[in-house]
């Protein structure tokens, strides 16, 4: 509503559609031009939401038979921004705190028409400026990327076109085709700059540019200048913002050189060389231009982000050779479903990805589906013998709501992780659509958090996972690193997403601390009744190091588990140390009067890391997972410090451990257990097969 001439798209969902049209006739008389829908049912909201895009929802609580938080649900699932304003018979603070805490915006009392105006005044401004912000980002990145094109081939000839009709050109341009000036081009079709020879498959190249959103195309072809001369040229057509308009940038170059060798050598470099699949770096440039259409142009699309279940386990039984003609064989059923206009891409070494354009939610869903069920039911010949795997897909929307490629990627990528948190998908296998932002925002409600903390301590409801960790040396014995989530507004949330909220009490904390080793053990009884000999290690957050009592609980607990000592060893984060190392001291003294093991955790990142072992004697030491990040670049500061480590002692561990090379590599430096993701991932049982350490 910032000037008169902007037209408001307003959804309403009201009981009495009189009252509705007396808001429509309030903002008509404010000034704002408005275009309204009356919301009849859910399945017209949805097609609304998928048609078009709308400023602001106000609606009822509940009204022609449909409840907000459903018409929220759909927003989410259709990724929009998209503002609520609720109205309300009346209005108290309770009533407003759950409103917002659920996602609306404000809530207003029907009646309060001034009220109602400056609300929807702020919320459309507030729309608008995230609106203009992903358009400017759109634009920078365009600028940026015309820039860095004319700056890297600055004696190619470079124009720019719309609707096939000439607007700029550069000087190597101008040189190349005869002109003298811009204004003698200017308004010239591009046909014209094609020899009448070439002119028909000008024009199908250029139809073919225009139905494929503007991806980026090329042309061989024969150029003509004013003075009739023809040369051999190469047109590269990409998609372009000029003086604010959107536009056709052409790059020429001459042909005398061998084209069709660059030509080959650039599509070489946006290939993936074990699939033949196209790669991250082309992959992100169709993302990026698929982006730029929804948000400048209106146009809709979702990318489908394919992670293959379990891949680590696949590549450990199979070995890495015959691990690859999995990932072959799985780019190849991939390619046979790849739609018509799409981008198919290995991104990752296990993990594909394929843009989709034009599809709808639904019908972006069942080809997701479809894709799931194929991998499902494939058999993967791999010469001696054969097996299956699964793959979990994560949907992102890609629409005039979408801030950046990455953002969408990541969008994509989380919704993939979230197949496995549901309850029939713990090994994966499944599909889900990611959320929108309001269900994020939600997420920022510290006082939720700690409702729901302490109704998941009242409800038993943390889920418990196990990740292994592997000797190096030779240990017989099983390890385990115990983890919790908290089921939160239908995702999960990580211990340490929970545990740093500073919102969240240190009394809420110690409780949650004393919840999982009573879990644990119980859960570690059960396991070493079958016949396995295995310890657990069991994190705590700050405040239970202040808590003198916990000690001797821990003991309790594991005697009435009837484990033996050592079967549990306590691990503490080395900030937390440092920050309390008088307490840490006495703490450590205590459990090792009990028989408990201690580990410092997150190690190596204080000023004098060794320091806090002279006064916190702890068996093990988990160095922090930067030195793993930086181990490929950087050696010999691990290398040190599992030296000193080591010379003290000291059990030492390396986690994030993600591939072969890695693993080889703390081998020869001596490091007596990994743990990461190339391993196993923490899974809701403690199910790994130590017998098979040998394969690594």
């Amino acid at each position: 509503m910032s000037s008169p001439e902007d037209t408001l798209h307003l959804l309403i969902l009201m009981e009495s559609r009189n009252e509705a049209e007396g808001i429509v006739s309030l903002l008509r008389n404010s000034g704002s031009a408005t275009r309204v829908h009356f919301i009849t049912s859910l399945e017209d909201f949805s097609e609304q939401l998928e048609a078009k895009s709308w400023d602001l929802l106000i609606a009822e609580e509940q009204a022609n038979g449909l409840e907000v938080s459903t018409l929220q649900h759909q927003i989410n699932r259709f990724n929009k921004d998209l503002p609520l304003i609720l109205i309300n018979r009346e209005v108290d603070l309770i009533a407003m705190e759950t409103a917002l805490k659920r996602g609306a915006c404000t809530m207003v009392p029907i009646g309060e028409n001034n009220l109602l105006v400056l609300a929807i005044q702020r919320e459309i401004t507030h729309l608008r400026t995230r609106r203009e912000k992903r358009s400017l980002e759109v634009r920078l990145r365009d600028a940026e990327k015309r820039a860095q094109a004319l700056l890297e081939s600055s004696r190619d000839a470079v124009a720019y076109a719309q609707d096939g009709m000439h607007l700029f050109a550069n000087a190597a341009y101008l040189q190349m085709f005869g002109f003298a000036s811009v204004d003698e081009l200017e308004g010239m079709p591009l046909l014209d700059m094609v020899d009448s020879s070439g002119q028909n498959d000008f024009k199908q190249f250029f139809k073919k540019y225009l139905a494929a959103s503007h991806q980026t195309a090329e042309l061989n072809t024969i150029g003509v200048a004013s003075d009739g001369k023809l040369f051999p040229m190469r047109m590269t057509l990409s998609p372009a913002t000029y003086a604010e308009e959107r536009c056709t940038q052409v790059v020429i170059q001459s042909s005398e050189k061998n084209t069709a060798v660059e030509a080959k050598l650039r599509e070489i470099s946006n290939l993936d060389i074990l699939t033949g699949l196209h790669n991250k770096p082309y992959f992100m440039t169709q993302l990026e231009i698929a982006v730029d259409n929804a948000v400048l142009g209106g146009s809709r699309g979702a990318i489908l982000y394919i992670n293959i279940d379990g891949f680590g386990r696949i590549r450990a039984n199979v070995g890495i050779a015959k691990s690859e003609m999995v990932l072959v064989e799985m780019a190849q059923a991939l390619r046979k479903h790849q739609p018509e206009g799409s981008c198919l891409a290995r991104i990752s070494e296990d993990i594909f990805a394929i843009t989709l354009h034009g599809k709808s939610v639904d019908q972006t869903l069942e080809f997701a589906e479809s894709i799931r069920s194929h991998i499902a039911n494939m058999l993967f010949d791999l010469g001696d013998r054969t097996i299956t795997t699964t793959v979990s897909i994560g949907v992102a929307l890609v629409n005039d709501s979408s801030s950046n490629p990455v953002d969408v990627l990541q969008q994509a990528h989380s919704a993939c992780y979230k197949v496995r948190e549901e309850e029939d998908h713990k090994n994966g296998n499944g599909v889900a659509l990611f959320s929108g932002n309001q269900a994020a925002s939600s997420k920022g409600s510290s006082a939720s958090l700690e409702d729901a903390v302490t109704e998941a301590l009242k409800l038993n409801s943390f889920k418990l996972s196990f990740q292994p960790l592997i000797s190096l040396r030779g240990e017989e014995i099983e390890h385990y690193e115990a983890r919790f989530k908290l089921p939160y507004h239908g995702d999960a949330m990580s211990a340490g997403g929970v545990i740093n909220e500073p919102t969240i009490s240190d009394t809420l904390k110690r409780k949650i601390d004393r919840w999982v080793i009573l879990n644990t053990v119980k859960r570690l009884s059960e396991h070493q009744h079958k016949g396995h000999t295995t310890r657990v290690f069991l994190n705590l957050s700050g405040p239970s190091i202040l808590d003198e009592s916990l000690p001797n609980w821990i003991s309790v607990a594991m005697r009435a588990a009837r484990l033996p000592k050592g079967a549990v060893i306590i691990q503490i984060t080395e900030d937390d140390c440092s920050r309390m190392l008088k307490q840490a001291q006495k703490f450590a003294q205590a459990l090792s009067e009990l028989q408990i093991s201690m580990c410092l955790s997150r190690f190596g990142c204080s000023l004098e890391p060794m320091k806090n072992l002279q006064f916190v004697p702890a068996q093990y030491v988990k160095v922090d997972v930067s030195y793993t990040r930086e181990l490929a670049n950087n050696q010999k500061q691990l290398q040190d410090l599992l030296k000193s480590l080591h010379e003290q002692e000291k059990q030492t561990i390396v986690p994030m451990v993600e591939s072969a090379s890695t693993l080889a590599n703390l081998w020869q430096m001596g490091v007596h257990f990994v743990q990461g993701d190339y391993v196993q991932s923490a899974q809701e049982a403690m199910n790994y097969n130590f017998e098979e350490e040998g394969s690594f």
